[in-house]
């Protein structure tokens, strides 16, 4: 999700002593013009280093006279800053955020700029809220959940992020954010928390698909959640993420599934037929490897099994598997591409 090299800089200039301040009127407008049509990532260094009363006076300023796309372009290097810095600095995080936002009611309320606004603005909140949810930072993906719901009701990925979050919260074994899905006046243990908040979840993702149908995502995410269940209709499930599928991340996860609940059934010839096909799409991830291995010890081909644990072993590289991402909540990131494609747009 973020830029190489930025993280680091945007920490060791917000651990200066002497913070940069503000060179000019015209710096803030350079800093923006650097990220729409330079080095976004001399930009994103340059605004880390400013003190927040020059950050904060060069906004309030600016976001009148800017032109729209520099406001798109501004807006997108305080949030790409406060991805560099969540980590380390979680409070100076929320304050770029904030500034973005500002940035973007000012663009919201330019003449003929409404569409485009709500365009980013609603792309913006699913990168917050993925942002947050990939951090297990729960609270405050919730907190912009409910804020991008009141305003945009009906999109279907923000209720599928919803969904996502108390799934994470199941996960986690933490309590989930107040829900209307979620039952009041009791404190059930664990395991019954967690069941009601994977059922929340649940609701969550087929009000998604109420409105999308053909959402691969959500539907691979209730399939999931229908696994962890025990729920018959789990197969059904991922079967259809499998058709509607627009990409092989969606398709290896699919696989992956449907053989994961093969194999939950001791239906191990189904399983290693599943998890083939995963690896046949991912053949440089770990998890179809060690789930075939279980699969062929399971069959009583302890042989088979060893030969690939020794595959893994001498793969050159691992990329990083989309099953570890799935279950970080961070499945989905078309909306940074877009963002940042409409920051650079001429």
């Amino acid at each position: 999700m973020r830029r190489t090299i930025v993280a680091a800089t945007a920490i060791a200039a917000f651990a200066c002593t002497e913070p940069i301040l503000a060179q000019g009127p015209g710096e803030y407008e350079h800093v923006a013009e650097e990220y729409r049509v330079g080095d976004p990532n001399i930009a994103i260094q340059r605004l880390a280093r400013w003190s927040e009363a020059a950050v904060t006076e060069s906004v309030r300023y600016w976001a009148k006279l800017l032109r729209p796309e520099q406001l798109v372009a501004a807006a997108m290097a305080h949030t790409e800053l406060a991805a560099a810095i969540l980590d380390s600095l979680p409070h100076q995080t929320n304050v770029q955020l904030h500034h973005a936002q500002e940035l973007l009611d000012a663009l919201a309320a330019r003449r003929d700029e409404r569409e485009r606004a709500d365009a980013v603005r609603l792309r913006w909140y699913q990168f917050v809220i993925s942002l947050f949810s990939s951090n297990a930072r729960l609270d405050d993906a919730d907190r912009y959940a409910k804020e991008a719901l009141g305003r945009f009701p009906r999109d279907p990925v923000l209720i599928l992020l919803k969904g996502t979050i108390l799934e994470l919260s199941a996960a986690y074994n933490v309590p989930a954010p107040p829900s209307p899905t979620l039952g009041r006046n009791r404190a059930p243990d664990s395991a019954t928390r967690n069941g009601r908040t994977l059922e929340s979840a649940a609701a969550e993702y087929r009000r998604a698909l109420e409105l999308d149908p053909h959402l691969a995502v959500a539907r691979l995410r209730l399939g999931w959640v229908h696994v962890l269940a025990g729920d018959n209709r789990a197969r059904d499930d991922l079967t259809a993420a499998l058709g509607d599928a627009k990409d092989d991340t969606v398709r290896y996860l699919a696989h992956l599934f449907l053989g994961g609940l093969a194999e939950r059934q001791s239906r191990f010839d189904e399983a290693a037929t599943e998890y083939e096909a995963a690896q046949n799409l991912g053949n440089l991830h770990q998890t179809p490897f060690v789930a075939l291995s279980r699969v062929e010890t399971a069959r009583g081909h302890p042989d088979r099994a060893r030969e690939l644990a020794h595959q893994l072993a001498a793969l050159e590289r691992i990329d990083d598997d989309p099953w570890w991402n799935y279950h970080l909540g961070a499945l989905d990131n078309s909306a940074l591409p877009w963002l940042r494609a409409e920051a650079h747009r001429r």
